[in-house]
């Protein structure tokens, strides 16, 4: 299973969803991004950028990328 993570291209900011409500917001921590804004499928990934992200800038990071 693919996971996501995504970082505004403007404010480098993560997206993650509240562990206590379930809004989405965003933050400057990696370590928040990677407890609540894991995403798993690119359907989804691109539904938020396109609900969340002003002008569409997103970096999407793909966290099992595999590396040499």
């Amino acid at each position: 299973m693919a996971r996501y993570v995504i970082q505004s291209a403007e404010t480098f900011c993560f997206l993650h969803s509240s562990p206590r409500t379930g809004d989405v917001s965003w933050t400057p921590s990696l370590l928040t991004a990677i407890r609540h804004g894991i995403v798993h499928e690119a359907d989804e990934v691109a539904q938020l950028i396109e609900d969340h992200c002003d002008r569409h800038a997103a970096i999407v990071i793909d966290l099992d990328i595999e590396t040499d």
